[in-house]
């Protein structure tokens, strides 16, 4: 309900969109937009009544009080139109403010306002300094508001006059002039009538016109629209589909035994019911009585349930992703009240409907005769029983399949190669200002003097650090070319990019496979050198021998350094989030030849535990400089667990409920028959009486429970070799249809069934045909 049925919280949510770049290699993926593209699709639409892009920052506060670090946003003016919001207090952005003036604007959180501010009821027009530039507030959101919608609550949203200011590189364009450098997300609002296919051809044009006026940036590029709630639930909409289809499972199983339990019940008060007839009691009456008592029974069921989730619902959000979309506005509410009452009261009416309606099918004569009893007089509910307790062991052996591959999953990815060692790794985001380290030198300086007071410390076995870090979800894609290999316009070979300092490798213990790691002596002057995977060597080399190879990148700090010599080769590393998604080539460049990032990540080995280092790394930074910003402190380790952690959801839960299914259709196979036996007491006696060998009952009664499993068993595996393949995006390392797994769980299902009909057909045995017969 939190994350996929509840609309977004914002005006007319169902009209708004995300909007990207589409390659031609992945049309369906949404990419990054670059400023300058982004001014095209705004100036040239006419289906889109608004739409605007955004990046996130974390922004330095200076000058009141204490130094903060504010988890920001840096967005167009057009945002806040774009999803129908308005502050409490003040207005919003713009389009002027875009590129700055005497002061910059921002918009602050209604949180900020009232923990910094003290609910300043005049802080409009109130002068901020933010990374060492003036800053006036111009608006408060309300509370509640929230955009985008990720784990750390944003704190300030600000426009990208900062961005027209400073070039990410030294000597070139601001990013905001370069319609290569795709970084920002954009988000859009169809205007009214407009349907998401017109929406979409208009943009195709738009996208089509850009790439015959930009050749060199445009080309192969396309635009995607997708409704901003599927593309923000899109990693997990699936996992939790398939989730609650094992609840609807389970409850079905449930109910099933509702069901079987109901008409055993019936059948039990046959002799009663027909009293009532018989004194003038219709059959509208009878399955009215007995639709109420099913009835109590679902309501009182569901208000237990109700409290067990409430009692569990802290346990369960443990167990969730942290990157799982709007996990903080998961709590039992209105509509999961509403949902509980109506799924209680539909189970009731429909699983006790029809046992009701059988039991007040009464003929008088025959139940009201003495000694006519036992399964004769039950014949007629034998079938339905019968098959309610097959499709039990179907939905079980359906579910206990599923729970089985993804477990396999987890497990596999557990175990997969990382190609670095994750224990003992401390990690943290760090980031400076590139107003006070505006040259490349003082960046790098800044780097190796942190670097040198973070190795100093004890517990520390090496430092590094990197951009971006492996296993955070984030990743620098770009375009090159080999020397003297030219790539036709738009099919240009592509690579990930990673910067590094010195003892990367050593730190993070991956093998240099050939060549030799980087050198103190690759820095400014020297003559720009890379290293590249095995990932890399295998596409674009054929395996061939790459070092002492030229390749071409649009980066650098100087007009001559573009052209890089690959001196290395390294191990292929898991470095995105998704641990099955195979080896990309990569490029890693050292950060002393291309100082122009402000940002880079701590990696730290240590021979303690890295949490109890923590508090050190940030004092060995801030005495550097009090004002740098020490963020998402965590251990690589923690980094692996969030990477598998939608798989262990997706198992744990799913394993629990192919568990109580398969508890549950035990019980269910164990009630139907330990009920038959009890029904066919005189008959079993009668048969013990005239020499039937009581092995020959244990047959008999075995016989009766293992053809309704061996039949459930049947359609079970019909019904999942068609459903897993369902699964199919959610497996790793497994098929769908794996044999051994099918096998293994229906012997298992088979094993449990063959149990639970055990006990009641061993207490068959040991009738005793005399009370038998005299009890009849």
């Amino acid at each position: 309900n939190a994350v996929l049925l509840r609309p977004l919280p914002y005006a007319e949510p169902e009209r708004l969109l995300a909007v990207g770049s589409a390659s031609q290699r992945a049309p369906g993926v949404r990419n990054a937009v670059s400023y300058p593209d982004f001014v095209d699709w705004r100036e040239r639409n006419r289906t889109l009544e608004a739409i605007a892009v955004y990046h996130s920052a974390t922004l330095t506060l200076t000058g009141a009080g204490a130094p903060a670090h504010l988890h920001g946003q840096v967005v167009s003016a057009e945002l806040f139109d774009v999803l129908g919001a308005r502050p409490q207090l003040g207005r919003v952005f713009t389009r002027p403010e875009e590129r700055g003036g005497a002061r910059y604007a921002a918009i602050i959180s209604h949180g900020l306002w009232r923990q910094r501010f003290d609910s300043d009821p005049h802080i409009i027009g109130r002068a901020l300094t933010l990374e060492h530039k003036p800053f006036e507030v111009i608006g408060v959101m309300p509370p509640g508001f929230q955009f985008p919608i990720q784990a750390e609550p944003v704190e300030i949203w600000v426009t990208p006059a900062l961005d027209f200011e400073a070039p990410v590189e030294p000597g070139k364009q601001p990013v905001t002039e370069r319609r290569g450098y795709r970084y920002l997300d954009a988000v859009a609002r169809l205007k009214p009538g407009v349907t998401l296919a017109q929406a979409q051809a208009e943009m195709a044009g738009v996208a089509a016109a850009l790439a015959k006026e930009y050749p060199d940036n445009n080309t192969g590029n396309g635009i995607i629209l997708i409704p901003l709630l599927r593309d923000l639930t899109g990693d997990y909409r699936q996992a939790l589909g398939v989730v609650f289809a094992a609840v609807a499972c389970v409850l079905l199983i449930a109910c099933a035994n509702l069901a079987n339990l109901l008409l055993a019940r019936a059948s039990a008060r046959q002799r009663e019911l027909a009293v009532r007839a018989a004194l003038g009691a219709g059959r509208v009456r009878i399955v009215r009585q007995l639709l109420t008592e099913s009835m109590l029974l679902a309501l009182v069921g569901g208000w237990c349930g109700l409290l067990l989730a409430w009692w569990g619902q802290e346990s369960l959000l443990r167990f969730l992703p942290e990157d799982l979309p709007r996990l903080s506005e998961i709590a039992l509410n209105r509509q999961t009240f509403g949902f509980s009452f109506v799924v209680s009261l539909l189970t009731g009416v429909v699983f006790g409907l029809a046992p009701a309606w059988r039991a007040a099918r009464i003929d008088l004569n025959e139940v009201l005769k003495d000694g006519l009893r036992g399964a004769s007089a039950d014949a007629g509910r034998a079938w339905l029983r019968s098959a309610l307790v097959v499709a039990e062991v179907a939905l079980a052996l359906m579910l206990l399949i599923g729970a089985s591959l993804l477990v396999q999953t987890f497990a596999r990815l557990k175990r997969e190669p990382l190609g670095f060692d994750a224990r003992n790794v401390l990690t943290a985001s760090l980031s400076f200002s590139e107003t006070a380290y505006a040259k490349p030198e003082q960046k790098i300086a800044f780097i190796q003097q942190a670097l040198e007071r973070v190795r100093a410390l004890p517990g520390v076995a090496s430092a590094s650090a990197v951009l971006p870090l492996p296993l955070s979800g984030d990743g620098v894609g770009g375009s090159f070319e080999f020397v003297g290999r030219p790539a036709q316009r738009g099919d240009e070979p592509t690579t990930q990019v990673r910067w590094v300092s010195l003892d990367y490798y050593r730190t993070m213990k991956m093998s240099v496979l050939a060549g030799h790691d980087f050198t103190a002596r690759d820095d400014l002057k020297a003559t720009p050198v890379a290293i590249v995977n095995r990932a890399f060597v295998k596409k674009y080399f054929h395996n061939e021998n790459p070092l002492g190879k030229q390749m071409s990148l649009p980066i650098g700090v100087r007009a001559d350094s573009t052209v890089f010599q690959i001196v290395g080769v390294v191990s292929d590393v898991k470095h995105w989030k998704e641990l099955g998604r195979p080896a990309e080539p990569e490029l890693y460049l050292p950060y002393a030849q291309l100082p122009f990032i402000n940002q880079m990540s701590l990696v730290v080995r240590t021979s303690v535990a890295p949490a109890a280092l923590a508090d050190d790394v940030a004092r060995a930074v801030h005495t550097l400089d009090g004002e740098a910003v020490l963020s998402d402190v965590k251990t690589l380790e923690q980094y692996l667990g969030n990477a598998v952690s939608q798989p262990r959801f997706s198992a744990l839960l799913f394993g629990l409920f192919a568990l109580l299914a398969l508890l549950l259709g035990a019980v269910g196979l164990y009630g139907v028959v330990a009920y038959s036996v009890a029904q066919r007491t005189r008959e079993i006696g009668i048969r013990l009486a005239l020499g039937a060998p009581r092995g020959a009952v244990l047959r008999l009664v075995m016989r009766q429970g293992m053809s309704l499993t061996l039949l459930g068993v049947t359609l079970g595996l019909l019904a999942s070799y068609a459903l897993t393949r369902l699964l199919k995006s959610l497996l790793y390392g497994v098929t769908p249809t794996d044999p051994l797994t099918f096998a293994t769980i229906a012997l298992l299902l088979t094993f449990v069934a063959l149990l639970a009909c055990w006990i009641p057909a061993r207490r068959a045995m040991k009738v005793d045909p005399l009370i038998a017969i005299r009890c009849e």
